[in-house]
């Protein structure tokens, strides 16, 4: 890959990886968000979309979040980069709480420089773009906002649909000219635009047809090697998740429930949901290998207005017991650097961990409010 333009290189250039941080680069603590729903004329409750979520991001690293359908996945992107308020928790981004109901929202140059590092790659790679706005447009637009030039923004425009294998004769293209596959390379190059530390991808990939897939993951790895990119990945393909992330965390009902190294987890997961997702994957085995016998999940999601008490996982569980049912399991760490809410695995002197990394591993707990 080629050096940004010159011009361009000035603050944003992040072709330099920097030195890690001793800190996580973010940090997601006991996040929730509800969405208020009509049930009836005089009736109203509240979807639970995301409850008490924790997790932790290290710099240059890739968070796999995984779970079905409804589990609160995309939601969890959107409070991270402040698409949508939070209502309980506090998002850390190196260092700052840039996300708090508790704090007045940022505003000015620091909200500015909070929207520049945090960026977002969408699921839909057609409904992401201005279908009015040709593809130079689109990836100069963030540039525009923040006081770039006209000639830093075609410079580095042209610099980054080479980085993301376009030519540079596409700047002129609208997207219904694009296939699916260059689309979601326009949309990556916005989302890198502005030199970002932190990418969410909010199922990025699913959209696409197989080859283009493998294709555009080889990219994002290629773009965080380059580039020193974290990410944040968010996917229902479990294969992908495993390809792509240094860490994963099991979503169910808007909880994390179990997090790990993806080597480990994927080698020996500890939750039953863990287990049955893993084991529902297809695997194409030409040696018959016999696969582990566990119980494929029955049943859908419950609803998220009126959540099962105790363990949210319990309804679906084949190893429930009635203390599930009576309180919800502890977060505890049956081994060093793997950690699972379940109360197959009883609390001990780990009792009350939280899901992030840095609270279990010998460094001590930051201050929210910092």
């Amino acid at each position: 890959m080629t050096t940004p333009p010159a011009t361009v290189a000035t603050g944003l250039d992040k072709t330099t990886v920097e030195k890690p941080s001793p800190l996580p680069l973010l940090e997601v603590i006991n996040v929730s968000k509800r969405f208020p729903v009509r049930l009836g004329p005089l009736k109203r409750g509240a979807v639970s979309a995301v409850d008490t979520l924790s997790f932790s991001v290290e710099q240059g690293q890739t968070m796999g979040i995984v779970g079905e359908s409804g589990c609160g996945k995309s939601t969890a992107a959107r409070l991270v980069v402040g698409l949508l308020p939070i209502d309980e928790g506090d998002v850390i981004f190196e260092g700052v709480n840039v996300r708090s109901p508790h704090q007045p929202r940022h505003t000015g140059a620091r909200e500015k420089e909070i929207h520049r590092n945090m960026q977002m790659v969408f699921q839909d790679p057609h409904s992401a773009l201005n279908p009015r706005a040709s593809v130079g447009e689109i990836i100069a637009f963030p540039m525009k906002v923040h006081g770039f030039s006209r000639q830093d923004q075609r410079e580095r425009t042209g610099w980054l649909l080479e980085q993301v294998g376009l030519h540079g004769n596409h700047a002129s293209y609208y997207p219904h000219q694009l296939s699916g596959g260059q689309r979601q390379r326009v949309n990556i190059a916005r989302a890198l635009a502005l030199s970002p530390k932190l990418v969410v991808c909010d199922e990025a990939v699913s959209a696409l047809d197989k080859s283009v897939q493998a294709q555009v993951l080889n990219l994002l790895k290629d773009l965080q090697q380059e580039l020193g990119l974290t990410y944040m990945f968010i996917s229902h393909d479990l294969n992908v998740v495993e390809y792509m992330s240094d860490t994963v965390c099991v979503m169910y009902l808007g909880q994390a429930v179990e997090i790990c190294d993806a080597d480990r987890l994927y080698a020996n997961p500890l939750h039953p949901y863990t287990r049955a997702l893993l084991a529902s994957t297809p695997v194409l085995d030409v040696t018959g290998a016999p696969r582990p016998d566990v119980p494929p999940l029955e049943g859908e999601l419950p609803s998220p207005l009126d959540p099962p008490s105790g363990c949210r996982f319990r309804t679906r569980c084949p190893s429930a017991m009635a203390i599930c049912a009576e309180e919800a399991p502890a977060v505890t760490q049956p081994e060093p650097g793997h950690r699972v809410a379940c109360h197959l695995y009883p609390a001990g002197p780990d009792a009350g961990l939280s899901m992030r990394r840095h609270a279990v591993d010998g460094r001590p707990e930051r201050n929210s409010n910092a």
